[in-house]
């Protein structure tokens, strides 16, 4: 079974580093958002969905891509079994994005070590996952920022139920979602198990030994499950 990622709001690999370390001896594929043309979720989803394949796979989607895999799953891919959401949401995030959106983003002040501890990563993170998400940050276009953001304002509360299984890694600490979207996940997800870890938005990257053992055993499980489902021969 194949895990294909969808990264946050960086667009990129590079902060699934701990965890695909932490996944040795699994097939990983991660799925980088386009850098260019539209950044709305229809547009995303329209751009990767010819990516997935037809190999079995489960869906990881990391903050800014949740509304994105639940997306392509609702389009049903074959070999889909699962998604499992990181940090995330499907309703708007939080209630400053409209704000935000138009403010100038001086990333002198986004990748100050002390903005990035209390909003990103906690107070222990350590200096490897500091400097990465200040890489990314410091990488990113500023244009492409402000369209993902607006992506993030004008998201709307989703009209459909997924049905297939779903596992919500939802941090205690995340100070960038808002515990009231976190909670209405089951709200849209029939088949969703929510599972509280402590730790801070950037949970893949500061816990990724105990998110890459919770992802194992749900692919396990969706590995199980199809298994009993699929016909004799």
């Amino acid at each position: 079974m194949r895990l294909v990622l969808l990264p946050g709001m960086n667009g990129s690999s590079a902060l699934f580093s701990p965890l695909l370390d932490a996944l040795t001896g699994f097939d990983c594929m991660v799925l980088n958002l386009p850098p260019q043309g539209p950044q709305d979720y229809h547009s995303l989803s329209e751009a990767l969905y010819p990516q997935l394949g037809s190999t079995p796979f489960v869906l990881l989607a990391e903050s800014f891509s949740s509304p994105l895999a639940y997306q392509l799953a609702l389009r049903q891919p074959t070999g889909l079994r699962g998604v499992i959401f990181a940090a995330s949401f499907l309703t708007r995030p939080n209630a400053a994005l409209p704000l935000l959106r138009h403010l100038p983003m001086p990333l002198t002040f986004a990748t100050r070590p002390w903005l990035l501890r209390a909003l990103c990563l906690g107070k222990a993170a350590d200096e490897e996952a500091l400097q990465g998400v200040q890489r990314e940050i410091r990488r990113l276009d500023q244009k492409l920022l402000h369209a993902r953001l607006a992506t993030l304002a004008s998201l709307q509360a989703p009209t459909l139920a997924l049905d297939l299984p779903s596992l919500h890694l939802w941090p205690q600490q995340d100070r960038l979602v808002a515990s009231a979207a976190a909670e209405r996940l089951p709200q849209f997800c029939r088949d969703i198990r929510q599972m509280r870890l402590d730790g801070p938005h950037f949970i893949l990257q500061t816990q990724p030994e105990v998110c890459a053992k919770a992802i194992v055993e749900f692919i396990e499980a969706a590995s199980s499950c199809k298994k009993e489902h699929s016909p004799s021969d």
